[in-house]
C-alpha cells in the first residue's frame, strides 16, 4: 500500500464512526473501492446505496495490500481483532476508532505472529478520533466527520506513517503517544464530559427542567447525554477506576462551589470563574 493511495478500505461496523469513514473515502477518495461488513440490514442498505460493497465476512474483502478499519464498541472490536486475525493479516494497515487503545493493541498483539507487525502482516496502529455524535447508526455518518478533527494514533510497532496518512486522506490531524498515556488522558477528556452530560441530564430530569427548557448553553452541556450506552458501557467498564477518580476531582471542585455559594463568597466563585476564562483562552 503507498502511504497516499491504499488499495482498498474495509470498514468492520458502519454506525456513525465506521459510516463516516465509508462516507469520507467515497467523498475524498472515489477510486478507492470501499467494502463494508455491517449486521444492521437497514444500514447495510443504506451504505450499499452509497457504493459500499457490504459484505458478510472480512475474509470475503478484498483486503491484500488494503487498510481495514474496526469501527464496533470496544469489546466487540477486541473480540474480532483476536477473532479475525488470519484475515486482517493480508491487509497492509489496520487501525480501529474505540477512544481506549490499550485492550485493542493487546488483542492486536496477541494475534501478531510478532510484536514489531513485521515479516510480512499488517501494521496495526490503534487510532482515536476526537469526534463523532450522540446520534448512532450509518443513518448520522457524515463525510465531513473528520475534517479538521484530531486522531490519536497508537502505533504497535511499524506502520504509524501509514496511519497518518490514511487519517490525513480524511481530514484528520494526527498525533502519536502511547495507549497508555492515551487512555489516562482520555478518563479525562473524554469519559468525564460524557458521565457529567449524564449527570446534569438526570438531575434536569429529577427536577421536572425538560431539555425544551434549555437555552444554547444548557443544550450544548447536555448533548452528551444522547450518547449510545452500546458504545460506552464497554469503555466504561474498561476505565472504570481511572473515570471514577476523574469524578472524584470534579465532587471536590462542586463542593467547593456550592460552599462558596453558602457562605456568600462571591470573591472566590468570582476567581474561579477567572479560572475557567484563562484555561479556555490557552486551550483557543
Amino acid at each position: 500500500m503507498s502511504e497516499r493511495t491504499p488499495r482498498s478500505v474495509t470498514v468492520v461496523g458502519l454506525g456513525v464512526m465506521g459510516g463516516s469513514v465509508a462516507k469520507a473515502v467515497l467523498r475524498r477518495a472515489p477510486g478507492i473501492p470501499v467494502f463494508g461488513i455491517e449486521p444492521d440490514r437497514h444500514s447495510a442498505e443504506m451504505a450499499a446505496r452509497d457504493g459500499v460493497r457490504v459484505l458478510p465476512r472480512l475474509d470475503d474483502c478484498d483486503l491484500d495490500g488494503g487498510v481495514v478499519v474496526f469501527a464496533t464498541p470496544l469489546d466487540v472490536a477486541a473480540k474480532l481483532v483476536r477473532e479475525t486475525a488470519s484475515a486482517w493479516r493480508r491487509a497492509a494497515l489496520v487501525t480501529d476508532v474505540a477512544s481506549l487503545k490499550a485492550a485493542i493493541l493487546d488483542a492486536a498483539r496477541a494475534s501478531q505472529p510478532s510484536a514489531s507487525a513485521q515479516s510480512g502482516g499488517a501494521a496495526f496502529v490503534g487510532a482515536h478520533p476526537m469526534c463523532g455524535s450522540e446520534r448512532s447508526g450509518y443513518v448520522a455518518a457524515r463525510a465531513d466527520l473528520f475534517e479538521g478533527a484530531d486522531v490519536w494514533l497508537c502505533p504497535l510497532g511499524a506502520g504509524g506513517s501509514a496511519a497518518a496518512a490514511f487519517w490525513t486522506m480524511l481530514g484528520a490531524r494526527t498525533r502519536t503517544v502511547s495507549a497508555e498515556h492515551h487512555d489516562r488522558i482520555m478518563a479525562l477528556a473524554s469519559h468525564l464530559p460524557q458521565l457529567l452530560a449524564n449527570a446534569l441530564a438526570a438531575t434536569l430530569d429529577e427536577a421536572g427542567v425538560g431539555r425544551d427548557l434549555l437555552g444554547p448553553g444548557g443544550r450544548g452541556m447536555t448533548r452528551l447525554a444522547g450518547s449510545s450506552s452500546a458504545m460506552w458501557m464497554p469503555l466504561l467498564d474498561a476505565a472504570a477506576d481511572e473515570d471514577a477518580a476523574a469524578l472524584g476531582a470534579v465532587e471536590r471542585q462542586i463542593g467547593h462551589i456550592r460552599r462558596m455559594l453558602e457562605s456568600g463568597d462571591l470573591e472566590g466563585l468570582d476567581a474561579l470563574m477567572a479560572r475557567g476564562r484563562k484555561w479556555m483562552s490557552a486551550k483557543a
